[in-house]
């Protein structure tokens, strides 16, 4: 196929204004997208080989450190004890905690986002302390003193890995030595929209190399214009008939695809040989995490998981919220005892706001509140509103107020912290509700309309569990989302539901309390 008259057509550099991106029409017979020939692809196979070395080291060097530290201050406590572990001790934790993270596929770990790696950490944790443990258990000299080394060794290491990892993931996605260059295929907004999303992942260890395409005007939105003007670059690669050599020239082992109805990409064989290829799956609104790919005679199928209706899962998930809330019993019933005497103190007033909420099976509850508003807080919203129609905006599309005026000092500082959700946790003991959940919708006489009306299918699922204290939301971005984000995170946790995933976001749920992340 000639392509002299396409690279005389497409200019080097996308412009920054409405762009040609030119695609070939393949002639009668010819294959749309050329294969890659033996030889590029097994010189492709080893710059990925090589790519995933230098992104796997410093990962390897902390988790190598996290495990010297976990099974040094272990050591060192069984010195003080009296009770000295085998010299050996600390090797083999560290040979184990490397070999576990490698079987979870944590080395490079490229394209693992948080949630997943934090699940693969607690495996590795949870076998490593059983693995320890169990050597422990054996030797004949152990004694109780040993399990409290035992017992330091597994805090130290869960918590080293879980929360050092992600921050050296923000540090090195600043080095392209660590990231892996992401060639994007495909022309029109879609490829545009892509290429925006490969660059927001560059702690999962990608970077964006460019498009590949030829063909057709693409006219971009004004979302896009604002990107492409801004910091992400959009920089054009070649045609799709010339992709062997761009790949080969560039060092680029990972591309992906854009638009379903991209020529030739239906047919796999196209991309035989490329290290890894991502594929576009019309699923519409469901973002399932769990699923698989089988092929089953020609023909590919996604199979999908859910737990949540299974009934051993759910028995497990409220026993564990028990379980957790009866051993923390000391700390929130002190804590909730302080909260309601400086509420005493600083404002007059009921201590606790009670709320309407639906709960499981759409039947309603109670919700109990630590009370951060004034009292008549609704008239006082309403004088408020009334006064300042700019901000009618505000509330009807996130249904809060950044500054609002119904919050009292005090109630403000509950809020920000979210502590004003510690008296929930009666709810959970009650049965209403759970630790994590989707957030609990209002119930205002037929429900929340918005929620019901215009996404009825999170809202069947929604029935089926108990609404979550804390959840994926208010752990990703909190007040700074939109309404219809905090529908998206209900769906998707409600699709992906797991025991880890719960710990995960119970995990996150300290972090944005503490360090008040997208408090108003």
């Amino acid at each position: 196929m000639a392509t002299t008259s396409v690279m005389d057509q497409v200019p080097e550099k996308l412009s920054l204004t409405p762009t040609d991106i030119r695609r070939p029409t393949p002639a009668d017979g010819a294959e749309p997208i050329p294969r890659l020939s033996p030889q590029t692809a097994l010189r492709l196979g080893r710059r990925q080989a090589r790519s995933d070395v230098m992104s796997s080291l410093p990962l390897l060097a902390l988790d190598v450190g996290v495990a010297l530290l976990a099974s040094t201050a272990a050591s060192q406590l069984g010195l003080w004890l009296g009770a000295p572990l085998h010299p050996q001790f600390a090797y083999g934790v560290i040979v184990l905690t490397v070999v576990l993270q490698y079987l979870h596929g944590l080395y490079p770990g490229v394209g693992i986002p948080y949630p997943a790696e934090f699940r693969r950490i607690l495996h590795t944790s949870i076998f490593v302390c059983l693995g320890s443990g169990f050597a422990m258990a054996v030797r004949m000299d152990s004694g109780p003193f040993q399990w409290a080394s035992w017992l330091t060794l597994s805090a130290v290491l869960f918590l080293g890995l879980a929360s050092v990892r992600p921050i050296a993931r923000h540090r090195l996605k600043r080095f392209d030595w660590w990231t892996q260059p992401v060639a994007v295929l495909g022309s029109g907004e879609r490829a545009i929209r892509l290429n925006r999303r490969i660059h927001g992942l560059g702690h999962e260890g990608f970077r964006v190399a460019g498009i590949i395409a030829d063909s057709e005007v693409v006219s971009f939105t004004h979302d896009d214009a604002k990107i492409i003007h801004g910091r992400l670059p959009l920089s054009w690669l070649g045609p799709t008939a010339e992709m062997e050599t761009i790949l080969r020239e560039n060092n680029i082992c990972r591309i992906a695809v854009a638009e379903r109805d991209s020529v030739g990409w239906r047919d796999f064989h196209c991309f035989h040989g490329i290290p890894h290829v991502m594929l576009p799956a019309d699923l519409g609104q469901q973002p399932i995490e769990r699923m698989r790919l089988r092929e089953n005679s020609g023909e590919v199928e996604i199979c999908c998981d859910t737990s949540l209706v299974k009934p051993l899962a759910l028995a497990f998930k409220r026993s564990t919220d028990l379980g957790l809330i009866f051993v923390t019993a000391p700390i929130w019933l002190v804590l909730m005892g302080m909260i309601a005497l400086m509420m005493r103190l600083s404002d007059p007033g009921p201590i606790f706001y009670r709320q309407r909420r639906v709960g499981r099976y759409g039947k309603p509850f109670e919700a109990i509140k630590f009370r951060s508003m004034v009292v008549n807080a609704d008239r006082t919203l309403k004088d408020y509103l009334a006064t300042r129609p700019e901000l009618k905006a505000e509330w009807r599309a996130t249904h809060k107020l950044r500054h609002d005026p119904r919050v009292t000092r005090i109630g403000r500082f509950l809020r920000n912290s979210s502590l004003d959700e510690l008296p929930q946790l009666f709810n959970v003991i009650k049965g209403e509700m759970s630790l994590v959940g989707p957030r609990p919708i209002v119930d205002s006489g037929d429900y929340d309309r918005e929620y019901i009306q215009e996404h009825p299918d999170v809202f069947e699922l929604y029935q089926m569990v108990r609404p979550g204290i804390t959840g994926l939301w208010q752990v990703n971005g909190r007040n700074h989302t939109t309404y219809k984000e905090r529908v998206f995170y209900d769906r998707f946790y409600l699709h992906n539901w797991s025991l880890s995933l719960d710990l995960y976001i119970l995990w996150r749920t300290v972090k944005t309390a503490l360090f008040r992340e997208g408090a108003c």
